[in-house]
């Protein structure tokens, strides 16, 4: 595992939030990265995925 990768990015039973959040940001995550293709195809890091997953993105609904 790269230093720069959290533990809960290879088990998702470390994520801190519940299973809901985790997979609203992932969803969100995903769509942001197949908005356009430079973000597509660009060579993201571990530790830049982990925050883009890991940050509350807008498209989440914290009332769910």
């Amino acid at each position: 595992m790269p230093e720069e990768a959290a533990p809960w990015m290879l088990d998702t039973r470390q994520w801190p939030g519940t299973i809901t959040e985790y997979v609203d940001q992932l969803l969100a995550t995903a769509e942001t990265l197949l908005s356009d293709p430079r973000h597509f195809f660009r060579s993201y890091s571990a530790a830049e995925i982990g925050r883009l997953i890991a940050t509350p993105s807008p498209r989440s609904d914290p009332s769910r």
